[in-house]
């Protein structure tokens, strides 16, 4: 009986461990390809006409692009939080 159990709690640790591996390896590509394209996008930003960027302010897009982007991140940070959550119960 104490090998049956033995091996049921070896083999929950093994999943366990395999799992948060691959949610933090996962979790820091998105970061990762995030992080990317922000730096990409405010290069293309800055690159405007001083006449397009007014308008694209006046027009509240710069919030816009923030709330989005803070959106999504919070999205894939909850996503890897519940993967925590429901392997360590």
């Amino acid at each position: 009986m104490s090998q049956i159990l033995g091996l049921i709690i070896k083999f929950a640790l093994i999943r366990f461990l395999i799992s948060l591996g691959v949610g933090v390896v996962t979790y820091t590509a998105v970061i990762l390809a995030i992080n990317n394209f922000l730096s990409y996008a405010k290069a293309a930003y800055n690159s405007m006409p001083t006449t397009t960027l007014n308008f694209l302010a006046i027009a509240g897009v710069p919030e816009f692009l923030g709330i989005v982007t803070g959106a999504i991140i919070a999205r894939i940070s909850l996503d890897f939080v519940k993967r925590i959550a429901f392997i360590g119960s």
